[in-house]
């Protein structure tokens, strides 16, 4: 409360200014002084250290933008041993990206999802070249044609708009180049695991050029399926296969000195199983003891029985069929015109999305439960803001936001006891329309003072509807429902000294409601779900010279309504077997705590880099959770118990996390030898269930969290040598060096607890060229 107290004190004597935006936090790359629009004082020539950044619509150096920024580059990206997306926790303190099944759920500062399935959104905005990115599963790709990654840390309600109450992760893909260019990179590593990237791109006549990129990979995995006979390795047979394509490309017209087109076409598949993989290794329900016939929902021979289960080791399941793949296609276009007062930009997308999700929920070779959908999504989006310049010590930003989404789950199907009969069938259609309007600024005040001012106002009308059977019932369900809200930003900055500055921050921001979506016999499960607010403060300070940058920041967050769900038996179910995903609103949460990073080069060509965060986020109030509960007595799980998790760690919020990384590089024959690496440490956390023990399992262990992950630590490293003329490349690579094995699904429900581990050691060579 000390922290929030003194950035009020601050916050209230600012003079506002009143402006908004529709942040495209685009790319980390050094770049020309004369790009820097940082008025009034005019920017030094930069050097080496220097990161460019426009999370405010203008090109600013990092250390002048006055939001929390974790700026990777590719360079940083290659150096790191970054491969995906959920990487980026490896290298950015304060944030984690895990999985809930299939679904990618990035958390920032103890702000991510706990709500599963298709039609949600998550919390943390991910957005690629401009274009926000709905889908939690196709951001679950593998970052090979990546310039550049950005993790705005806070809400970004007013900058970034729609469902960024935890931040955004802004991605940046490579753009045509006014030369010929080509380059390419391939390695082969450890479980047949194959990679290549390419990149061309070339002017085609004056004013118009173009680019190709494309990257793809396909991997065995690493996790095998022991078959019908546990106890034999003659049916065993590798599952899980990680595959992944990308292709993107871009063509840019430049009609005019003040005018640019820029069209792309991209395309992307993923497949990554492993999220559905369920091991259980706990808890084993009753029909899995050897020889019971009596509550096996199928004749005893085909029933599971525990040797199934505990044949499973940390790589090992046993899994009747498992699909998580999505692919998508994209159609974007960006139109930028100069008009002599201010840019004006244009941002239209189009994508459409299919995915297959199939699971066997029982991990067991059994057929007791099946899952089975085929989702498809279209949206549209459409941005348009005006960054004026030509108001004397203002920076001014307005504009209009537009978004329409179609998710619609056609043919999903639910069995239980016998994969021949169906005992459920539904169709859910959920349809979105959201719009906003937003404004931006920042008032110079003198050379030092800096107050910035904005606001959005986003409205969204939400609307379910599903078809449901069941052997004896039907249901139909439409409803309806709109959420509104403002939120704004306040900013005062001020600079110390050349490339020094502090800052503190007020903003808000608004995460849309929902329905549940799981169709259900009840109709009185599809009710819609608050929104989700945040209101946050934060204070930082951050500095930058020629071989050293350091940041550091403090913040509070309160959050009200946040959205939570659990998977529970459905009621109206009398096997017990079909699961569905209850939504609810805690009524309060809060989060604080602090976070800093360092970059220094200790002696030419090498560049050291650490960071860390503590992070204290808790539910406050949240006595109707629901939970997934121990019987101590049965030795089995109480699934949709009522639970209390008031003052309960938040999921994928550890209390300690940091990095440390370096690279090196030194003249060796002719060329070039580059050794880096990079090391990052994890305390114990919540993976993606805060369910408690319960009173069933006795007053020691009531209270404590069942589902937590311990700490842990990884470390990456890798070698490279370039040939004399930069042109060729080859080298070698190890991921997880010190074989660190966690979990990343933990959780549990009627047929006992389940988890999926991590990637273990990875090892393998590469070899590049560019012209």
């Amino acid at each position: 409360m000390t922290v929030r107290s003194h950035l009020l004190g601050s916050i209230a004597l600012m003079a506002l200014t009143f402006s908004a935006e529709n942040v495209q936090a685009q790319s980390a790359t050094r770049q020309d002084a004369t790009d820097l629009n940082s008025r009034p004082e005019p920017a030094p020539s930069l050097d080496a250290n220097d990161i460019i950044v426009t999370a405010q619509r203008r090109a600013e150096r990092l250390e002048s933008v006055p939001v929390s920024i974790t700026a990777v580059t590719a360079a940083t990206i290659q150096n790191s041993g970054i491969k995906r997306l959920d990487d980026i926790q490896q290298i950015a303190s304060g944030v984690q990206i895990n999985k809930g099944g299939a679904f990618t759920q990035p958390a920032v500062r103890g702000i991510s999802t706990l709500t599963l399935g298709f039609g949600f959104e998550n919390n943390v905005a991910v957005y690629v070249d401009g274009f926000y990115q709905n889908d939690m599963v196709t951001i679950n790709q593998d970052l090979g044609t990546v310039s550049s990654v950005q993790v705005l840390k806070g809400p970004q309600g007013t900058l970034y708009g729609r469902n960024a109450t935890g931040g955004a992760i802004v991605i940046e893909t490579m753009a045509p180049s006014d030369e010929f260019t080509v380059s390419g990179t391939g390695s082969y590593g450890r479980f047949d695991d194959k990679r290549l990237q390419g990149y061309i791109s070339a002017p085609i006549a004056k004013g118009i050029k173009f680019s190709v990129a494309g990257y793809m990979r396909d991997s065995d995995g690493y996790i095998t399926d022991i078959g019908a006979d546990p106890n034999s390795k003659a049916d065993d047979r590798k599952i899980d296969p990680l595959k992944n394509t990308s292709i993107r490309t871009k063509l840019e017209f430049d009609p005019t000195e003040t005018l640019k087109v820029t069209l792309g076409y991209n395309y992307g598949f993923v497949r990554d199983d492993r999220g559905l993989t369920y091991v259980v290794h706990d808890y084993y329900p009753a029909f899995a003891t050897p020889g019971n016939t009596l509550t096996c929902p199928n004749p005893a021979p085909a029933c599971v029985g525990q040797a199934d289960y505990r044949a499973h080791t940390r790589d090992k399941a046993s899994v009747n069929a498992v699909n998580a793949a999505a692919r998508a296609n994209e159609f974007t276009g960006t139109i930028k015109f100069n008009t002599g007062i201010g840019t004006l930009s244009s941002y239209t997308g189009y994508a459409k999305r299919r995915s297959t999700s199939m699971f066997d929920f029982d991990a067991s070779m059994a057929a007791l439960s099946l899952s089975v959908g085929h989702p498809k999504d279209h949206s549209f989006q459409q941005t348009l803001d005006f960054a004026i310049d030509a108001i004397n010590n203002v920076d001014l930003v307005v504009g209009t936001f537009y978004y329409n989404d179609k998710n619609e789950t056609p043919d999903s199907a639910a069995y239980s006891g016998n994969p021949s009969v169906q005992q459920s069938g539904y169709r859910v259609r959920l349809g979105t329309n959201a719009g906003a309007i937003y404004a931006d600024g920042t008032l110079h005040i003198g050379d030092k003072l800096f107050l910035t001012a904005g606001g959005r106002y986003s409205t969204e009308r939400r609307q379910l509807r599903y078809n449901f059977t069941f052997p004896t019932v039907t249901a139909e369900v439409d409803r309806h429902a709109t959420f509104s809200s403002f939120t704004p930003r306040a900013v005062i900055r001020y600079e110390l000294a050349p490339r020094t500055n502090v800052y503190a921050s007020f903003s808000k921001g608004f995460r849309s409601g929902v329905f549940n979506t799981a169709a259900s016999a009840n109709p009185a499960f599809a009710l819609p779900i608050k929104p989700e607010k945040i209101t946050a403060y934060e204070i930082g300070f951050k500095t930058a010279s020629r071989a050293f940058r350091f940041d550091t920041a403090g913040w509070y967050y309160e959050f009200r309504d946040l959205q939570v769900g659990v998977s529970r038996p459905d009621p109206t179910d009398p096997s017990g077997l079909r699961l569905i995903q209850t939504i609810g609103n805690a009524a309060k949460a809060r989060s604080y705590g602090l976070e800093a990073q360092a970059q220094y080069t200790v002696i030419e060509n090498l560049n050291v880099r650490a960071g860390g965060a503590w992070i204290h986020a808790r539910y406050v109030d949240f006595k109707n959770a629901v939970g997934t509960a121990l019987n101590t007595a049965t030795q089995t799980n109480v699934s949709g118990q009522i639970q209390d998790w008031s003052g309960q760690q938040a999921a994928r919020a550890p209390s300690w996390s940091g990095n440390i990384g370096f690279d090196y590089g030194v003249d060796l024959a002719g060329g070039r030898l580059n050794i880096a690496g990079n090391g990052s440490f994890t305390a114990s956390y919540v993976v993606q269930n805060p369910s408690l023990y319960g009173p069933t399992a006795g007053a020691a262990l009531a209270n404590k969290q069942r589902y937590r992950q311990s700490g842990y630590s990884i470390f990456n490293g890798q070698i490279n040598w370039v040939a004399p003329g930069g042109r060729y490349t080859i080298g070698i690579y190890g991921e997880n060096l010190s074989n660190t094995r966690y979990t990343i699904i933990r959780s549990g429900g009627a047929f006992g607890d389940y988890k999926q581990y991590n990637e273990p050691r990875t090892y393998g060579v590469r070899a590049g060229f560019k012209f």
